[in-house]
């Protein structure tokens, strides 16, 4: 089973440890979180991470992020079909902390994901690709 995540913060992988550029381990730091938080409940393999300067309103993110910024994409494989679903995502990702101030080009006020949000904000959505 496949999904997808689009998320404005900068979720760069670049395979950068400790001591080497800050903004390299800093995105490499906000990757992990990804890894880790999907792995709560399943293990995910085939992460493929894109970026593209794009307009929002493709996407579903929350109303205060308008105009053209970076989104990432991440794809991933998830083997056990029933380990994990859209909602499970959703509120899994909620509120986990993240580093901002990267690449990202949106204004992200709170250095969280949010993906339960009815206050605007929604920085992170998710969809099923296929089975």
């Amino acid at each position: 089973m496949r999904f997808k995540l689009s998320t404005l913060v900068d979720v760069t992988p670049t395979n950068a440890r400790k001591g080497q550029d800050v903004l390299l381990q800093n995105q490499q730091a906000n990757f992990n979180t990804i890894v880790n938080t999907i792995g709560l409940r399943t293990n995910a393999t085939e992460f493929n991470v894109s970026v593209e300067k794009t307009d929002l309103k493709k996407y579903k993110f929350g109303k205060n992020y308008n105009g053209k910024h970076n989104v990432w994409t991440v794809e991933f494989f998830v083997e056990a079909e029933d380990s994990t679903n859209l909602n499970f995502l959703q509120q899994d990702f909620d509120f986990v902390p993240i580093l901002t101030e990267l690449t990202e080009t949106a204004n992200l006020d709170k250095g969280i994901f949010v993906t339960l949000s009815n206050n605007g904000r929604t920085n992170i959505i998710f969809e099923k690709i296929d089975k």
